[in-house]
């Protein structure tokens, strides 16, 4: 299941502003409108840089603040000029928060930054506090309720997405206890948690929905708390980094359960534009949200589904005109809209050409009269390893036959890719492992904005489908590869 927003990756770059932080040769007193963030990340490699993102109050997007990591590992980032407590996005994903004067020492080893990360100084607490809580709740995919009780049924469900969020409340008692949080942060944390619970539950019902292939049976009043949620209505990108995940998440959840039909398709029923608004509309409220939410369900549509959907979305658009007043969420769609008007099934696949883990440059026509299983990637997506096993199981099941293993990563750095793909155990005969980091031509080809995404290439390298089955779909991705093999060239 997918759960970002389409060009979301796009939206937020084109947001930004970067600022360049000062470096000093040694340390002052930090004045009270100032944060100092440095410290030292153990097996740094040249190039690596210490990174954050913040919403600034009077702009509607996030700036990057960075600085280099010196060859001995240590950084120094100085935020001047801040009025208040903020939250910001740190590299790797976790959630920080800020407070004027606050002069903080990261302690990170950079080939385990998640397990090793904790600060010292002032805001220590804090931040230790929020790396144990993102650490041990929200990066715990495993222990998330939705995967350890797939199987209860929705009123059980309840009690256990309640019950792990008491657990999570109780962790931030006990560490507001033992010495007192910032007011902003118990506040922030609490809002967070709450869309966490909402994003569970959607994620559980979509399951059901996805796996009984037809819309669940659900108590009177299951989603009464779709309405008491503190949605961020100024959209996912102005949003505060805190909310940022778990919203782009939440909404692509929202999307499958409530927009779709069991097999991920927009109706094409007259009046469903008209239904999907008003629906969303009682949900999210009259706002950006809103119109990111449905902005993304139509682009999803176009470049999951390409052929299938396009009369559907082509019927919804004077609706969507008459709704929206999100220009970005405007120009994400007509770009949707022109750049899948060539991914149609029996269209010509993109042709690209990278490099492989030996430095070789490979094209896709390199394996015409074969059938490619293109597959698109990064080392520190979890949706994407967590196919590995069944990558393995379909590989084997294909093995000696006319079927390439095409993965195509997305990574920035050539190091993170190759360490990904030795611990992962991706590579095999039948595997080929390409890298799109620089101007990601293949998936800007292919207008692959949410990861893992999957095609299939006939032999005859026109597409065969687009939005293909995951390897752990099982028989319905063996099928489908079946029929591409015994497919005739056109």
């Amino acid at each position: 299941m997918k759960y970002l927003l389409p060009a979301f990756l796009s939206a937020l770059s084109a947001c930004v502003t970067q600022q360049t932080a000062s470096i000093t040769p040694a340390e002052t007193p930090v004045p009270s409108s100032v944060v100092v963030l440095r410290g030292t990340i153990r097996h740094a490699q040249p190039g690596d840089s210490v990174w954050l993102w913040r919403k600034l109050p009077q702009y509607d997007h996030r700036t990057k603040h960075a600085v280099a990591v010196a060859p001995d590992g240590s950084f120094r980032l100085r935020l001047p000029n801040v009025p208040a407590g903020f939250d910001a996005q740190l590299m790797h994903g976790f959630i920080v928060y800020l407070s004027p004067g606050d002069s903080l020492e990261l302690a990170a080893d950079r080939q385990n930054f998640n397990e090793t990360l904790q600060f010292r100084g002032r805001g220590a607490h804090a931040n230790n506090y929020l790396v144990q809580a993102q650490r041990h709740f929200d990066f715990n995919f495993a222990g998330l309720p939705e995967n350890q009780h797939a199987t209860a049924s929705p009123a059980e469900f309840l009690g256990f997405v309640d019950a792990y969020r008491q657990r999570q409340l109780d962790t931030l008692a006990a560490w507001h206890s033992r010495q007192p949080l910032p007011a902003d942060l118990i506040q922030l944390r609490r809002q967070v948690l709450e869309l966490q619970r909402g994003l569970s539950v959607l994620r559980y019902t979509d399951n059901l929905k996805a796996t009984t292939k037809h819309e669940p049976e659900l108590p009177a009043g299951y989603f009464d708390f779709l309405r008491k949620l503190p949605w961020p209505t100024e959209g996912v990108d102005a949003c505060r980094p805190a909310f940022l995940q778990t919203v782009a998440s939440l909404n692509g959840a929202y999307r499958y359960f409530f927009l779709v039909n069991p097999a991920g398709l927009l109706s094409a029923a007259p009046d469903a534009a008209s239904q999907l608004y008003a629906r969303t509309t009682a949900d999210v409220g009259d706002n950006v949200l809103r119109d990111q939410i449905i902005g993304a369900l139509l682009a999803n549509q176009l470049f999951d589904f390409s052929a299938t959907s396009r009369p559907a979305v082509q019927a919804f658009l004077p609706v969507f005109r008459a709704h929206n007043h999100d220009s970005a969420t405007a120009r994400n769609l007509r770009y949707a809209w022109r750049t899948t008007a060539g991914l149609q099934a029996g269209s010509s696949a993109p042709d690209f050409t990278l490099h492989d883990l030996t430095g070789k440059s490979v094209s896709l026509h390199n394996f015409r009269g074969k059938v490619v299983y293109l597959d698109f990637w990064y080392s520190s997506c979890a949706p994407c390893l967590a196919e590995a096993p069944a990558g393995a199981r379909l590989k084997k099941q294909f093995q000696g036959r006319d079927v390439v293993f095409l993965y195509v990563s997305v990574d920035r750095k050539a190091e993170d890719w190759q360490r990904a793909v030795t611990k992962f155990n991706l590579g095999g005969a039948s595997s080929v492992h390409l890298l799109d980091s620089a101007a990601m031509q293949a998936a800007s080809a292919y207008g692959v904005s949410v990861y893992p995404n999957y095609w299939v290439i006939g032999r005859d390298g026109r597409i065969w489908r687009s939005a293909a089955p995951r390897p752990s779909a099982g028989a319905e991705i063996v099928a489908l590869l079946e029929q591409a093999l015994g497919a005739k060239p056109k």
